[in-house]
C-alpha cells in the first residue's frame, strides 16, 4: 500500500535504495546511507524495509551459542537470555534495526507482516506526525491494522532532532520483541549541546523479558490473577539469567576512548511496571536531553527510566583504561524476582572483557543506588515537594518557552485514575464471577481513566471519521453511574485547534505505582509534579489549587511526551493543541493500556484534519 503524500520542503538530493533483508542477507544496518554527518538544508528520502515474523531465540542460527561465544553473533542468532522463546521481530533482529537520520529527512518504511495469523502496526514514539497523523501507527485510531501477508508503507518527515523509538502498537507484541530505536540528528553547527560531547554513536535499548509471551502473560494475569513478572532485563537484546549456562552469554559492550566524551542515547521499552535504574562504575552522567528535548545539563550518578522514556547523557572517559560495569537494576515488579542486568563500558586498549564471573547477582548492592547521597534523576514517587529532588518537573528546558506557559490555558482538564474494585465485563462478570463473588486471591482490579474503560472502535477514527455515529463516542459528560457500574466505550476528549490545554493528571493512590503516561502527537511542558500522601482525590487537588497551594513552573518547564504521576499525587502538563487529529493518550505499561487505561484527544474539527491519502486502507465491521 503506497500513498501519495506532500513533498519534503527542502532539497531532496538522494533516494537511497531500500534495504531488504531476506533469510540469506547479511546486512550491516549501521551502513545505511542516511546515517551520515548532517548538513543544514540537505534532506534525504530514507527507505527501509521491515519484515515482521514469528521467530525464536536460540534458534538453529545460533549453532553452539553460548558455549562458543562467537556463534552468538552469527546472523539471525538472537541469544536474548539464553532460553528458547517464540518472539515477534523485525528482520530477525532484537531490538529491530536502529533508524538514524537527520532533521528534515523523509522516512519511508515498508512494513510487511509475515506472521501467519496476527495483525500488527508500528508506532513512531515521540514523532509528532504533524501533517501525517494517519502514520502514527495506532490501529483503529489512525489506521487499520496490517493484516498477515500485507505491506503498509509508513511515510513521514521528521522535523525535530532527538532520541525516539518505534514499537508495535498492536496488543502485547512489544513484549515479544517488536521494537527498536530511532535517532534524528542535526548538524553539529546548529546543535547547542554538541559542545558537550565529542562522539555520538551509542544507543541503549532496554526492555524487560518474560518467559511467557506477552499475550499469555496478559491473559493469565487478568483472567486468572497470575502475575507473570519479568525474570530479567535485556540491554540491546543481550541479557543473562541466574544459571550456569547463562553466565557464558555475551553482554552489550560500549567502547570508548580515554579522554573523549560520549553521548549515550537510552530508550526504555519495558512492558510492565519495571522502572530501570542505570549507573556506571566510577563514572557520572551528564544528562542533556529527555524524550528528544534538550534540558540544561545536570550531572547525576543514576538515571531512572520508565517505559517510553528516553534519556540522553554524556559520559567522559576520564578513568584508567579498563572495563567498567554499567548496572541496569529493575524495581517494583522486577524487584520481586531480582531482575537486573549489566553491560560493559570498554575502554579502547583494555584487555578483552572476561565473560565469566560478572557479579550480576550483586548488581543491586554494587550500584549503591539507595544510599542517601546518590544523585538520581527521575526518582520514584517524588515530586517537587522533596527538597533537592532531581524530579522531572525540577529540570530546566534548554529550548525557548512557548505559548503553553506564557498565557492562561483555554482548557483545564482533570484526569484521575486508580485500581478499582468493581465488576468488569471482560474478567469479572456480574452474577457469574463478579469481583466480590470470587475468592480474594482471584480478584483483579480494573484500571480506568475518569472511571471509563477505553474500547477501540471498529474502524480508524482518523481516516474514517465519516462512519462515526452520533453518540458513539463518550466521555464523562455522556456516561453515568460509572462509580456503580462498569463504563466501557470509545473515550474521546475534544479540544479546540490552537488552544492551550492544561491537563491535571491525578493518581488517587490505591497502589504505589508510578504510571508513565504517553501522549501522541505532541511535546508537552511539565509544569508541576507533587506527591501529596497515600491517597488523594480530584476534589482535594482542586481545593489546593483554589487556595494557591499548587505552584506551576511557567518559565523553562521541561518538554516531554511521556511522564510519570506520583502515587497519591498529581502531575500537571500544558501544550499548544496545534496538531489537528485524533491522538492516543495512555499508560505505557502494555497490560494497563490493554486493560482500558487510555483515551483519545481530538484536536480540532474534522475539517481541520490533513486530508487522508488517496486509496488509504479502510476497515469496518462485516455484519450483515
Amino acid at each position: 500500500m503506497n500513498f501519495a503524500l506532500p513533498k519534503v520542503i527542502g532539497i531532496v538530493v538522494l533516494q537511497p535504495p531500500g534495504i531488504n533483508v531476506n533469510s540469506s542477507d547479511l546486512i550491516d544496518w549501521s551502513q545505511h546511507p542516511c546515517k551520515r554527518k548532517c548538513v543544514d538544508g540537505v534532506f534525504l528520502t530514507c527507505h527501509y524495509r521491515f519484515t515482521i515474523e514469528l521467530y525464536s531465540t536460540m534458534s538453529r542460527a545460533c549453532y553452539n551459542c553460548p558455549y562458543n561465544v562467537t556463534d552468538c553473533s552469527r546472523p539471525h542468532c538472537i541469544p536474548a537470555d539464553g532460553k528458547e522463546k517464540v518472539v515477534m521481530v523485525i528482520n530477525r533482529l532484537l531490538p529491530g534495526p536502529t533508524i538514524e537520520v537527520c532533521k528534515g529527512d523523509r522516512i519511508i518504511v515498508d512494513v510487511t507482516n509475515e506472521m501467519p495469523t496476527d495483525t500488527t502496526s508500528i508506532h513512531w514514539h515521540g514523532i509528532h506526525q504533524k501533517g501525517t497523523p494517519f502514520m502514527d501507527g495506532v490501529p483503529y485510531v489512525t489506521q487499520c491494522p496490517i493484516l498477515p501477508g500485507q505491506t503498509f508503507s509508513y511515510n513521514f518527515v521528521v522535523d525535530k532532532p532527538g532520541t525516539y523509538l518505534y514499537h508495535s502498537h498492536s496488543g502485547d507484541q512489544r513484549a515479544d520483541g517488536l521494537f527498536g530505536g530511532l535517532v534524528v540528528r542535526e548538524s553539529r553547527e546548529t546543535e547547542p549541546a554538541s559542545r558537550l560531547y565529542d562522539v555520538d554513536e551509542h544507543m541503549i535499548v532496554v526492555n524487560d523479558w518474560t518467559s511467557t509471551s506477552g499475550s499469555e502473560a496478559y491473559v493469565l494475569e487478568y483472567q486468572n490473577s497470575r502475575a507473570q513478572d519479568p525474570h530479567t532485563i535485556l540491554v540491546n537484546g543481550f541479557g543473562r539469567f541466574n544459571d550456569n549456562r547463562s553466565e557464558l552469554l555475551p553482554l552489550a559492550v560500549f567502547e570508548v576512548e580515554q579522554g573523549k566524551r560520549y553521548r549515550f542515547r537510552m530508550a526504555n521499552l519495558v512492558v510492565q511496571d519495571c522502572p530501570v535504574h542505570l549507573s556506571i562504575n566510577n563514572h557520572t552522567m551528564l544528562a542533556i536531553s529527555v524524550d528528544g528535548a534538550d534540558i540544561e545539563p545536570i550531572e547525576v550518578d543514576s538515571i531512572r527510566s520508565l517505559s517510553g522514556e528516553r534519556y540522553d547523557f554524556v559520559v567522559e572517559a576520564n578513568q584508567e583504561i579498563d572495563n567498567y560495569l554499567m548496572y541496569f537494576v529493575g524495581d517494583i515488579v522486577c524487584e520481586r524476582l531480582g531482575c537486573h542486568q549489566v553491560a560493559v563500558l570498554h575502554y579502547k586498549g583494555a584487555p578483552d572483557f572476561k565473560l565469566m564471573n560478572v557479579p550480576t547477582a550483586q548488581a543491586r548492592l554494587s550500584t549503591g543506588l539507595f544510599t542517601t547521597n546518590i544523585r538520581e534523576l527521575n526518582p520514584y514517587n517524588q515530586g517537587m515537594e522533596t527538597p533537592g529532588s532531581y524530579c522531572i518537573a525540577s529540570l530546566n528546558s534548554a529550548e525557548p518557552d512557548d505559548l503553553s506557559i506564557s498565557r492562561d490555558p483555554d482548557h483545564q482538564i482533570y484526569i484521575s485514575y486508580d485500581f478499582y474494585e468493581m465488576d468488569n465485563d471482560d474478567y469479572h462478570r456480574r452474577d457469574l464471577y463478579g469481583y466480590y463473588q470470587v475468592n480474594q486471591l482471584h480478584r483483579q482490579r480494573t484500571l480506568q481513566l475518569n472511571r471509563i474503560s477505553f474500547r477501540m472502535p471498529r474502524y480508524p477514527l482518523q481516516t474514517q471519521h465519516d462512519l462515526i455515529k452520533p453518540g458513539q463516542l463518550c466521555n464523562a459528560s455522556s456516561v453515568q453511574n460509572c462509580n456503580e457500574q462498569h463504563c466501557i466505550c470509545t473515550h474521546v476528549l475534544q479540544v479546540q485547534l490552537n488552544s492551550v490545554v492544561e491537563l491535571v493528571m491525578i493518581d488517587n493512590g490505591g497502589f504505589s505505582i508510578n504510571h508513565p503516561i504517553h501522549l501522541h502527537g505532541v511535546h508537552f511542558r511539565v509544569v508541576a509534579m507533587e506527591k501529596l500522601g497515600d491517597t488523594i482525590s480530584v476534589d482535594r487537588v482542586k481545593e489546593l489549587d483554589r487556595a494557591g497551594k499548587i505552584s506551576r513552573k511557567l518559565k523553562g518547564a521541561p518538554l516531554k511526551d511521556t511522564v510519570i504521576v506520583p502515587s497519591g499525587g498529581y502531575t500537571i502538563i500544558r501544550w499548544v493543541a496545534d496538531n489537528p487529529g485524533y491522538w492516543f493518550f495512555h499508560c505505557h505499561f502494555d497490560p494497563h493500556s490493554s486493560n482500558g487505561m487510555a483515551l483519545v484527544f481530538k484536536v480540532g474539527d474534522h475539517e481541520d484534519f490533513p486530508k487522508t491519502p488517496k486509496n488509504f486502507p479502510s476497515c469496518q465491521d462485516f455484519k450483515t
